[in-house]
């Protein structure tokens, strides 16, 4: 599935802040002039100027650890709701 965190303009290690809630900054919408919040969930469907990151070892590695993250949330909503 090609999702913005396996792009070669998402980046994510220079903004370990929002990394860690899952966002990533896109350099392609970085670059318009019209672009207030140029960060994006990592799973957003990936644009037209999608190309993939050349480092996927450590993508995957963050990308797991998100989907983790994810499950375990959604997991104790689930059982809070009852």
């Amino acid at each position: 599935m090609n999702v913005c965190a396996w792009c070669g303009h998402f980046k994510m290690k220079e903004y370990p802040e929002h990394a860690k809630v899952g966002l990533g900054r896109c350099a392609g919408r970085a670059a318009r002039v019209d672009v207030i919040a140029p960060f994006l969930p990592w799973k957003t469907p990936a644009c037209g100027r999608y190309s993939p990151a050349a480092n996927v070892g450590d993508r995957h590695a963050w990308i797991e650890k998100r989907q983790a993250l994810e499950q375990n949330t959604n997991a104790a909503q689930t059982k809070t709701k009852g």
